[in-house]
């Protein structure tokens, strides 16, 4: 049943991530930004759901360098590739800051809570510090616990279907109205 409130593209990606059942790949999107440096910046995070018809949310690190590279360019892009169905979807748009995160904080379980308390993502792992398996009880968030909001503006379908590949796009700006392109 499709669902009026929601953009087309959402019962597609809905029907993809069903058939993709337990298989990582169906949480695990890459996530492209610019560096300050004019450079492409690509990495795999985790999708943490939606907050509104056409925002994903994504947790990260504020001492990651994609915070620093957001800051500077809020442009992003997320593929997200299925692989029983052959549907590969990009994602074009702008990523903030939510501030009211505590909520997700505490949807967290307490091992995912954790590894927010390590030491800054790239840094050199110091080997006098001993990483723990015990995992303490009602974690404070921290301060670098960040939750993103990627504010789509596109969403370009490819599915990889024999004899003919097809492809679809959708633009907020046209009301998110399913358009048929070439591939």
């Amino acid at each position: 049943m499709l669902d009026n409130n929601l953009p087309s593209w959402r019962q597609d990606l809905k029907s993809s991530r069903k058939k993709e059942g337990k298989l990582p790949s169906n949480r695990w999107i890459q996530l492209a930004t610019v560096s300050e440096e004019n450079e492409p910046r690509l990495r795999t995070v985790v999708f943490r759901g939606w907050d509104k018809d056409s925002s994903m949310i994504i947790f990260t690190d504020r001492r990651s360098e994609k915070i620093g590279h957001l800051k500077s360019n809020p442009n992003a892009e997320i593929l997200w590739f299925f692989l029983k169905t052959k549907s590969q979807y990009r994602f074009k748009g702008k990523i903030h800051e939510l501030t009211d995160n505590k909520n997700y904080w505490d949807s967290l379980s307490e091992k995912s809570k954790f590894s927010w308390f390590w030491d800054s993502p790239g840094e050199k792992i110091n080997p006098k510090v001993q990483f723990t398996h015990k995992i303490l009880s009602n974690l404070p968030k921290p301060e670098n616990f960040v939750v993103l909001n990627f504010e789509i503006d596109s969403v370009d379908l490819l599915k990889l279907e024999q004899p003919v590949h097809k492809r679809y796009l959708w633009e907020k700006v046209n009301k998110w109205e399913k358009v048929e392109i070439n591939p």
